[in-house]
């Protein structure tokens, strides 16, 4: 009897230990789909969304060729700015709110555009440390 014991006692610990690894195993596994990026062969990841790339404006400043990648774990943001109206620009800074397909906020940071003159255009990037190459859309408002 005492046998028996010891051995069911040996056959559930066993399988506590299978159960446990495969739950580690699986845990483990990215298994995130990245339904937006393209992976280049030196692991950058490239923001494919046709949402995110589309023309976005914020109080007279035109962003375009949006560009959203990712490297070594940063998520840069880069567009050429346009200063669409009539009057020079002083530099300011502006919110990036990172969004799902349902519009919810995933993340939020910050970039600074610089002043620029009527009609001009320059150069735009912001950086976040994390991976947000995944993103569908992006939005840019006044800093709160």
């Amino acid at each position: 009897m005492k046998q028996k014991q010891v051995i069911i006692i040996i056959a559930i610990a066993i399988l506590l230990v299978v159960i446990i690894a495969v739950a580690v195993s699986l845990a483990s596994k990215d298994t995130t789909k990245e339904e937006y990026v393209e992976v280049l062969e030196d692991g950058t990841k490239i923001n494919t969304s046709e949402k995110l790339s589309q023309t976005k404006t914020y109080n007279g400043i035109e962003f375009t060729n949006i560009k959203f990648t990712n490297a070594s774990s940063v998520t840069n943001l880069s567009a050429d700015v346009k200063n669409t109206t009539s009057e020079d620009m002083e530099s300011q800074v502006v919110r990036i709110n990172v969004l799902d397909e349902q519009g919810n906020i995933i993340t939020t940071y910050r970039g600074s555009v610089e002043a620029l003159k009527a009609g001009e255009t320059t150069t735009f990037n912001a950086a976040i440390a994390a991976n947000y190459a995944n993103a569908y859309d992006i939005e840019i408002v006044a800093v709160q």
